[in-house]
């Protein structure tokens, strides 16, 4: 079997995967899909927020130094085009982002006091809607 055919197949799972996943969430939760469609809009433009909040969690005196070396760290890993498995490979060479980059966020988040964190990100229901 060719390369392609196996990143093509592998490819074609992950889809899959993705939208059983989603399928899954969607039944379970007690949403319409006007809503869970409103849900994941919403997440969309917190993602798309995530690396300005982050910049100034680290820009932030509050913020202890350790948290700060682990955020420059990863914004690093995140722009460097050196990775463990490459970018130009369709979905498969993402998926390090995808597992590496929560966990290190989990881990920063753990080293910054809970005031800071609350500041640069408030609770969803006291964010102001734009």
């Amino acid at each position: 079997m060719a390369t392609w055919q196996v990143v093509a197949i592998v490819t074609l799972v992950l889809v899959a995967i993705a939208a059983a996943t989603f399928l899954v969430w969607l039944g379970r939760s007690a949403m319409t899909p006007t809503q869970a469609a409103a849900e994941l809009r919403a997440l969309g433009v917190e993602l798309v927020r995530l690396p300005g909040r982050l910049r100034r969690v680290a820009a932030d005196p509050r913020t202890p130094q350790k948290a700060r070396v682990w955020l420059i760290a990863l914004a690093v890993y995140v722009a460097s085009p050196i990775d463990p498995i490459p970018d130009f490979i369709p979905v498969i060479g993402h998926l390090d982002e995808l597992v590496i980059v929560p966990l290190a966020l989990r881990r920063i988040r753990r080293m910054i006091p809970p005031d800071v964190w609350a500041e640069h990100f408030p609770p969803r229901d006291a964010r102001p809607s734009n």
